[in-house]
């Protein structure tokens, strides 16, 4: 393995080919990446290569290599995550100028500059891993609904059982009233070094917004899920709220983003997303299988005559409203309010158990032709004895390919799936070519997919040239059922009757 100063050098020469540190400042970065690694001095290395990659992990991960050999870290992926890290934030410029130089340029050349600048130096920075995303598995699906989109997540880590037992020898509460950071969405994560049970943020940069007038920050995920994925995150730590103020931020911020589509998790666990106690919102750069959803019927809102209303042929109950944005904020404030309050017994629609509510919603806007255009989704987190773990969640049957809660990006259309399924599906596949379902019953890894690999071997001849393509285009499917467990009214004679009695409460 070459000399740390090999590596130390490139990285410097790689923040100066992307203009994240300036030549003027060379030698104060390599100073200071040296003083990251605990070396008293740097000695130039007699040979550069000149061929710099795209980004930077592959040079940050000879250096963690180096670290661990030499007893600096320990190998750990979260204790490598924390050095790179600190080298990154050596050479991503500080908050303030970046801020600046977002905002000059969304001056002099506008907003989308502005926001693929951002997202380039986030990758080049490592902040966003890009490298790591480029390892997901992704495809789409045909489905009654349309496409879908299928994504089995490789990306993100998990934890190792030697990451695990070392946390839990730290006796530290990763999250809480006494953290810090509070939470993984705290405006304290800008710059934050991380720990084995926190990661690393001293890349991270934040741009600041006013939404309705309150102080927000614009950032961008470090695992993408689609193009530009961003989030909108309040200054304050609150918890998650939808009301009629989450639709006029979600307006104002496509104010000064109108290239992006804008939405929010809901606010109540099972059909929230993974974080309820910091309130933000997501966006970004994306056509979602959604936004290309065909209509369902149409419907008119007393007093509000030039605006379009539909609801979706989608599989959860989504209202599109179009129109301007006085028109349609005071239609999604009237559809909340009489959601919020709904009760169909027949349904198994109840709005609250004693003080518990279940009813609320997921909203989704973007600007379409000039227009505002927000997407309702109505959600009810209620159970049952039949599901225990929520009427209209994902039901038992699908939780060998998706159990987890169903938010935003997911009721869009886009599936995240467990990074599992990938090495499941390799097992799976060569036992349904083999016809070997002992094997499939008595596994630990795919026996969850038994009574799923039954149901598929009835319908298919499996090859070796067919198989990973059928589970493909059949976990589609799935991904389309799960959404259709979450729709409220279900696209049935019976559904469509229940849909037309609470749209007649709107009026």
């Amino acid at each position: 393995m070459p000399d740390v100063n090999f590596h130390i050098a490139r990285l410097a020469d790689y923040a100066v080919k992307n203009g994240l540190i300036s030549r003027a400042d060379k030698t104060w970065a390599l100073n200071m990446l040296s003083a990251a690694l605990r070396l008293d001095s740097f000695k130039e290395p007699p040979d550069i290569d000149d061929n710099l990659p795209q980004y930077p992990s592959g040079i940050l991960s000879e250096i963690s290599d180096w670290a661990a050999l030499n007893g600096l870290i320990e190998n750990l992926p979260a204790a490598r995550e924390i050095l790179e890290g600190e080298l990154c934030g050596v050479l991503t410029p500080p908050p303030s100028s970046f801020a600046a130089k977002f905002e000059e340029i969304e001056k002099h050349y506008g907003i989308k500059k502005a926001t693929a600048w951002m997202y380039q130096k986030q990758k080049q920075c490592d902040y966003i891993k890009a490298q790591r995303v480029a390892k997901n598995l992704s495809w789409t699906a045909d489905t009654e609904y349309g496409r879908l989109d299928i994504t089995v997540n490789l990306s993100k880590p998990e934890k190792t059982p030697e990451e695990i037992a070392a946390v839990k020898k730290l006796g530290v509460a990763a999250f809480g009233p006494d953290a810090y950071p509070r939470c993984l969405l705290c405006r304290e994560n800008e710059g934050y070094r991380g720990r084995l049970d926190y990661p690393a943020r001293q890349n991270l940069r934040l741009i600041p917004l006013k939404l309705k007038g309150e102080k927000w920050f614009f950032q961008y995920s470090p695992y993408v899920y689609y193009n530009e994925h961003c989030i909108v995150l309040n200054a304050r730590h609150a918890d998650m709220l939808i009301n009629k103020d989450t639709f006029v931020r979600l307006a104002d911020f496509l104010e000064r983003f109108p290239h992006y589509f804008i939405g929010s998790n809901a606010d109540l666990p099972v059909v929230g997303g993974s974080i309820l106690n910091h309130d933000h919102y997501q966006g970004g750069r994306y056509i979602f299988p959604l936004h290309n959803a065909k209509t369902r019927k149409t419907f008119k809102l007393k007093n509000l005559p030039a605006l379009k209303c539909e609801v979706l042929d989608w599989p959860l109950s989504v209202l599109r409203f179009t129109g301007s944005r006085r028109d349609v904020l005071k239609a999604a404030g009237i559809a909340f309010d009489a959601w919020v309050n709904y009760n169909d017994p027949a349904a198994n629609i109840r709005a609250y158990d004693a003080q518990t509510r279940h009813n609320t919603v997921t909203p989704m806007a973007r600007i379409v032709k000039g227009k505002l255009q927000f997407d309702i989704a109505l959600r009810n987190n209620a159970a049952s004895k039949e599901f225990p773990g929520g009427i209209f969640h994902s039901h038992e049957k699908f939780h060998h390919i998706k159990r987890e809660n169903i938010g935003l990006i997911e009721v869009m259309g886009l599936a995240i799936l467990p990074g599992r399924l990938k090495s499941e599906f390799e097992e799976l596949g060569g036992c349904l070519i083999k016809n070997d379902f002992k094997k499939i019953k008595n596994s630990p890894a795919v026996s969850k997919h038994y009574d799923w690999a039954v149901e598929l071997a009835g319908r298919y001849r499996f090859t070796p040239e067919n198989a990973e393509k059928i589970l493909k285009k059949e976990t589609g499917t799935v991904f389309a059922e799960v959404l259709q467990c979450c729709g409220v009214f279900k696209k049935t004679p019976a559904g469509d009757a229940a849909l037309d009695s609470f749209l007649k409460t709107l009026n």
